[in-house]
């Protein structure tokens, strides 16, 4: 039996596999792929409808997906070289959409992500995740040291492996392939997104990539960096935590206005000249607490600009990377170390991933060059800088990446590097970059998701439905907002299988983000060079007030 619903002028037609169910059992699953001698069926089991489903032991992602339909579940190994292996999970619904659907990872984490495949299945997408060949949370690396292969399947063999695989059995267990592929992911997911489209155009019709951590070796090394500009914690320039709620309100104060309006939002960054100065005790202050000594400010100053290096050899400076940009101050923290150290993301990142040396300091070995070794060694082929997308431009993929400007751990500029020099490359080709590839920058967006001063951030995309509740996962679809207007999944469905371009999609706040208390407030978020315009009169908590202006005539 099959029904069909329209999503803006899209029909789009679920199957209720009626006869799939039965074939839910490791025998079955196992006959499917029987002609790969590299890949086990671990388990499958039934799941009825709005039930749960998680794993014990897995410390990536603890959580379980809850409120699920009626599915199928199963997790497969693969071997993928004589010392590594990964598994990944998949969740077949009784009712599918006749569609594909692979989320990603974050951080090193080391898991399947059923959590965040608990939304996509709600879909109706048969949904899968890799563990990428580990087992670790998201800042341990101790996995990687000597592990070679291991790396390789965690820089991204495991997500086109376990895509490939998990095709062939939802075909062989609904009797169908697929009409359609799609991928959503974010930091590492979005890594893992942009690569796919680089380096398996074939794997994925449409992608949403969120926050990418697409220059991986040097993303890492610029934690360690700004970590190490943050310290001595005794030293007179050291920025303690409590600082930067202190900083975050200055930042606010003077660059609310910058858009025409004060309503708690910095809706560009870059429309702001913030003056750091203004934060300067005064001789005798009242409250030292909420205010920067000189050389305070001076480490602040540093946090905002771009990694710069004066290369002698060539008379020349080398643009490394981006900086933080001005409203990410609450979320600057989550960068940085403690004890006297860096954030792990760069320190273990060097030791382990890098350099395969425990005893790799970084107070005696940090420099330049550790950008430029990290590059040319690019274990396991980990960077997603093959700007040239003919291949997934040519098959008609649609790639949309956005970036939130309060992104704490992932510099927001990242994004409009990897935007610019793919222009660059298609370009060159007498590709318009804007026949496939949209890039959104969501004001107040912290990393992936949440927001800072109730900044609409709600948009469909990865985890966001499951983190829209504070007491557990959402029971989705999201009422109200479950269109290709409000939805940025279903934006790119209709994108690839309607031709309808995603110009702008609007993001929403709930109150406390808890769905329930209903929606605070609207706003469009604008393809990239876009911004979203006040009309002057209107609500400003209404996305119809506001307007997408900006764009290249």
């Amino acid at each position: 039996m099959m029904f069909t619903y329209r999503l803006l002028g899209l029909a789009l037609t679920l199957v209720t596999s009626v006869h799939a169910s039965s074939h839910c059992s490791v025998e079955d699953l196992s006959n499917f792929i029987s002609q790969n001698d590299n890949a086990e069926v671990l388990m499958a089991q039934s799941i009825s409808s709005n039930g749960s489903f998680g794993e014990v032991g897995n410390v990536a992602y603890p959580k379980n997906a809850t409120y699920l339909p009626s599915l199928c579940v199963a997790t497969i190994n693969v071997t993928s070289s004589p010392t590594s292996s990964y598994t990944f999970g998949v969740f077949l619904p009784d009712d599918w959409n006749q569609r594909f659907l692979a989320v990603g990872n974050g951080g090193f984490s080391g898991g399947i992500n059923w959590y965040a495949m608990g939304t996509g299945v709600k879909y109706g997408f048969a949904t899968i995740s890799t563990s990428t060949g580990h087992n670790s949370t998201g800042q341990d690396m101790s996995w990687a040291i000597g592990n070679p292969e291991t790396k390789a399947d965690w820089a991204g063999r495991s997500l086109h492996g376990s895509t490939v695989l998990a095709k062939q059995i939802v075909e062989q267990y609904y009797g169908s392939a697929a009409n359609k592929s799609y991928y959503s992911g974010c930091s590492t997911g979005g890594r893992q997104g942009v690569k796919s489209a680089q380096d398996h155009p074939e794997d994925f019709d449409g992608i949403l990539a969120g926050a990418p951590a697409w220059m991986s070796t040097s993303q890492q090394l610029w934690q360690l960096k700004v970590g190490a500009i943050n310290l001595p914690v005794d030293g007179p320039g050291y920025l303690p935590t409590a600082l930067f709620s202190v900083i975050s309100q200055e930042v606010l104060r003077q660059c609310d206005k910058s858009d025409g309006i004060s309503d708690g939002i910095i809706m560009n960054p870059k429309h702001c000249n913030f003056r750091p100065e203004k934060l300067l005790c005064a001789p005798t202050p009242a409250n030292q607490s909420a205010c920067l000594t000189a050389p305070q400010i001076s480490t602040l100053k540093q946090m905002y600009l771009p990694l710069i290096q004066f290369d002698a050899d060539v008379n020349n400076l080398t643009y490394l990377y981006p900086n933080f940009g001005l409203g990410s101050e609450l979320q600057m923290p989550a960068s940085f170390g403690t004890n006297n150290e860096p954030s792990l993301y760069g320190t273990d990142y060097a030791k382990n991933y890098i350099f395969d040396d425990p005893d790799w300091d970084w107070r005696i070995s940090f420099n330049y060059s550790t950008f430029v070794e990290a590059g040319r060694l690019n274990p396991g082929n980990v960077n997603a800088d093959n700007f040239d997308l003919s291949g997934f431009h040519s098959r008609g993929g649609k790639l949309i990446t956005y970036h939130g400007y309060a992104d704490g751990l992932i510099p927001t500029d990242v994004s409009q590097v990897l935007y610019d020099e793919t222009y660059m490359a298609m370009a060159q080709q007498g590709v318009n970059l804007d026949e496939f590839y949209r890039l959104f920058f969501v004001p107040g967006m912290q990393h992936c998701q949440g927001s800072v001063y109730d900044a609409p951030w709600y948009f469909g995309a990865s985890d966001h439905a499951s983190n829209l509740e504070t007491n557990g996962q959402h029971k989705f679809p999201v009422p109200g907002v479950d269109d290709a207007k409000h939805d940025a999944l279903l934006a790119l469905v209709a994108w690839v299988e309607g031709g309808q371009e995603v110009d702008q999609l609007v993001a929403t706040k709930y109150e406390n983000d808890t769905v329930s208390n209903g929606v605070l407030r609207q706003r469009p978020i604008c393809k990239y060079p876009g911004f979203a315009s006040w009309d002057g009169e209107g609500d400003v908590n209404v996305a119809s007030s506001w307007s997408c202006v900006g764009y290249d005539s």
